[in-house]
């Protein structure tokens, strides 16, 4: 039988063979060779339906392999990665419209409320709207209520009532109504004008009490010149706001804190 030597290890094998019975290489016989000198017509006709005679030794496009997809081929990706950044937005431009909105007094709001019977429903309009007092009294006026009473507080102008040079101490403003309103909530606003919001002492800690012998309100306020909304949920035809506890008056500058408790303004948010 004919013998070849194997290309990688030099040992002599049959030619007959496919793989070098040495090493285990290939010995690249062509699958013609070995069909001529061992198989019958109807062996070559199972191997050659078997066993491709091209090698793939070309690049796997060229065989028509699907090539991998890119980033831009990939269904949703960059819905994937607009939301990563979209939804942090919306959040925190959710949070600063709130906050905007909660410092803002709201002119008129109309109330629908579904009244639902055993036979039919009814729809009751209510309307939540500004309340004004028809008198006040406070503890002291500066300067014996010279353009500082306590009208000035719903007047719906920035004038303010302040006290008679007493720093807060034992003060307190009331307001009576033509009638009873129920009462949502009020709007409690110091100072606006910063030098002067500074330099006057501000009310801190307050007691709300109404008709009501039994409702007591105890709220602390926040030092700064911004609406405070304090709801009251009450029928009452009178209001009063003791002030217990007071953030001093500052210097500003050259110019020495103030010994008056100033309010700016009160709003009084209701129905009926």
């Amino acid at each position: 039988m004919e013998k070849i030597e194997c290309k990688s290890c030099s040992a002599v094998v049959d030619k007959s063979i496919e793989f070098c019975s040495s090493c285990g290489d290939w010995l690249g016989l062509s699958l013609k060779d070995m069909e001529k000198e061992n198989s019958s017509p109807e062996e070559k006709i199972q191997r050659t339906t078997r066993v491709p005679e091209q090698l793939l030794n070309k690049p796997l496009s060229t065989y028509g392999a699907t090539p991998m997809p890119s980033r831009k081929e990939v269904p949703g990706i960059r819905a994937v990665f607009f939301l990563t950044f979209l939804i942090p937005v919306i959040a925190l431009a959710s949070y600063f419209y709130n906050l905007n909105v909660s410092e803002e007094v709201i002119e008129q709001v109309e109330v629908v409320q579904q009244i639902t019977t055993t036979s039919s429903t009814t729809t009751v309009q209510d309307i939540l709207r500004k309340a004004y007092p028809i008198s006040c009294s406070a503890s002291s006026s500066y300067n014996d209520g010279d353009g500082y009473s306590c009208v000035n507080l719903y007047d719906q102008d920035p004038s303010t009532w302040q006290d008679n040079a007493l720093q807060c101490k034992d003060g307190w403003v009331e307001f009576s109504f033509a009638q009873e309103i129920y009462i949502d909530f009020i709007v409690f606003q110091n100072v606006e004008d910063s030098k002067s919001f500074k330099r006057n002492f501000k009310a801190r800690d307050i007691a709300i009490t109404t008709t009501d012998s039994e409702f007591l309100l105890n709220k602390e306020l926040e030092n700064d010149n911004t609406s405070q909304w304090i709801d009251i949920n009450q029928t009452t035809s009178y209001l009063k706001i003791d002030i217990l506890s007071a953030f001093p008056g500052e210097d500003v500058g050259t110019n020495e804190a103030f010994d008056e408790c100033a309010i700016q303004e009160i709003t009084f948010y209701g129905r009926g």
